[in-house]
């Protein structure tokens, strides 16, 4: 790709071959940012999917923990023991499903919410902009040839100066499309750098809020307490 840093708008009115081929790298630059932004979004949302995923699996986990003491088992001597302790590992899992959720949530705002606005908004408004430019130039196209197949012919001067006037018209709403297209295009040069990094910023503080590690941290120690107090875990210790 040519090392261009952006359009120039003083050359939007001439609409010289230069110009419109530089435009077209542009163009090409926006169609392969639009389709990695899609392709990024997917592996995004696969992420967040996985979380809610775990957030789910995590309370069927706790469910599934109470549930032991519902059983019939012919044999249950001692099952009080097991009963009380996988009801501490069902609170565990509980305080656990929290910090997922709340990683759901942070990977939502912060990784999810960046990309789509990047897409809605900036590409959609280039695609937008990208659209109504070639309709305008259409439209001077059309007007240019109109005006070209008058005949020269004093009596048609009337009609040849009401050709001319929708041709200026056409050229006027051709350059102010173009200047927008061009401004949009040049400042989706500068909002992709932003855009392709805010996303990941927000998930690897995700991956690191404290509030993670304090409680991961707490509930580690609770569970090595709630372990050593165990009854049978006291008994092996004395044989």
């Amino acid at each position: 790709m040519p090392t261009v840093d952006k359009l120039l708008l003083e050359e939007a009115l001439q609409d010289s071959p230069q110009t419109r081929s530089l435009l077209s790298v542009f163009e090409e630059d926006a169609g392969t940012l639009t389709e990695y932004t899609n392709q990024l979004l997917q592996a995004m949302q696969r992420v967040y999917g996985a979380q809610n995923e775990m957030c789910l699996a995590t309370q069927q986990l706790s469910k599934q923990l109470l549930a032991y003491e519902k059983q019939h088992f012919a044999l249950g001597k001692g099952d009080e023991e097991v009963i009380s302790t996988l009801h501490y590992f069902s609170k565990v899992v509980d305080e656990l499903n929290v910090l997922h959720s709340e990683l759901a949530k942070q990977l939502a705002d912060t990784m999810i919410l960046p990309i789509i606005q990047f897409r809605e908004k900036d590409l959609t408004e280039v695609s937008t902009l990208k659209d109504l430019f070639g309709l305008a130039s259409t439209e001077h196209d059309v007007s240019m040839a109109k005006y070209s197949r008058l005949p020269k012919r004093k009596e048609n001067e009337k009609h040849k100066a009401e050709v001319a006037k929708e041709v200026a018209n056409a050229r006027r709403k051709q350059h102010l499309s173009s200047l927008q297209y061009y401004c949009a295009l040049n400042a989706l040069q500068y909002r992709k750098r932003v855009a392709m990094m805010e996303p990941m910023l927000g998930y690897t503080r995700g991956q690191h809020f404290p509030s993670w590690h304090i409680m991961l941290s707490i509930l580690m120690r609770s569970a090595h307490h709630k372990e050593q107090s165990m009854p049978w875990r006291t008994r092996r210790t004395e044989q």
